[in-house]
């Protein structure tokens, strides 16, 4: 490690509470070394009982309540706030970075009616005319549903093109037969698709979210056991992730590692989610400081 990366993180208004210093005694100021002793004795190795039951986030939370901080306000000085994320070793899911809708808004609402299928709970537990619309979708590939994402000027572009449907594929969600039945049905559909789409992100807008949120984000990984009804979580590695790279979104986005995922139904939206691959998050900053 370099000496400048030695310099003295002052971490302040993180209360540790019973995991370093005792309930509502502030941590004192700690070099990275320190900080990285401290979080490989305390947190590192060993099985920590999920905090939050029933809640999809709770390794998260449970990493937050042992660092004694509240939901996303980690802050080291030398360093500004800094973004926790945990991700399931175990699982090669993409980690998603913020969650943004496009542009028009409440376009989401437009493109289930347009483009959506039969929700598989339509009629059960939701309203027969339940319609779920979701698509992980990378640029300069298409997906069965002839949907891709494209980067023109200063726009990051989801779009579709009819004749990139595999029309003659099944239709994994069992709403149609086919790929090319849906086609048939969104076709004859109000409003039709070519009112609805393009949509698309406003790069520098996608930029600045990044850099206001991400810029420095503490990636955590993290097992997972269910022993007797319980859950517990196993961090096992923590790097810290400084100095994002503008370029690299178009970079990342060329070369597959960033994803569009929307996840929507008619009667709620999940939300709109920039999704990067798991081992193209390291592309996106100038620096990995690995903790632990």
């Amino acid at each position: 490690m370099s000496s400048g990366m030695s310099a003295i993180l002052t971490v302040s208004n993180i209360f540790y509470g019973l995991l370093f210093a005792g309930l509502g005694q502030l941590m004192p100021e700690l070099t990275l070394d320190e900080l990285k002793t401290r979080l490989a004795t305390n947190v590192e190795g060993q099985w920590h009982q999920n905090a939050r039951p029933g809640n999809d986030g709770g390794a998260g939370n449970t990493l937050e309540d042992l660092l004694g901080v509240n939901e996303n306000n980690l802050s080291l000085p030398d360093f500004g706030n800094i973004e926790l994320k945990t991700h399931r070793k175990e699982s090669q899911a993409l980690i998603t970075l913020f969650h943004k809708e496009p542009i028009p808004k409440a376009s989401t609402p437009l493109l289930i009616e347009a483009l959506g299928w039969p929700h598989s709970e339509a009629g059960k537990k939701y309203p027969s005319n339940e319609k779920s619309f979701r698509s992980t979708t990378r640029a300069n590939v298409y997906t069965d549903r002839g949907f891709t994402v494209n980067l023109k000027e200063d726009k990051v572009v989801f779009a579709f093109d009819p004749s990139k449907v595999s029309t003659s594929a099944m239709d994994r969600t069992g709403g149609y037969p086919t790929y090319g039945d849906w086609l048939s049905d969104v076709d004859r559909r109000s409003p039709h698709y070519i009112n609805v789409l393009p949509v698309h992100w406003d790069s520098k807008q996608l930029e600045m979210q990044i850099r206001s949120k991400l810029d420095q984000t503490l990636y955590v990984t993290h097992r997972s056991r269910n022993k007797g009804g319980v859950r517990s979580f196993l961090y096992e590695s923590a790097t810290l992730f400084t100095g994002f790279i503008p370029s690299q979104i178009e970079r990342l986005f060329d070369a597959g590692g960033l994803y569009i995922d929307f996840d929507a139904r008619t009667g709620h939206n999940h939300g709109t989610k920039l999704r990067i691959d798991l081992r193209s998050i390291g592309d996106l900053f100038r620096q990995a400081i690995r903790i632990f």
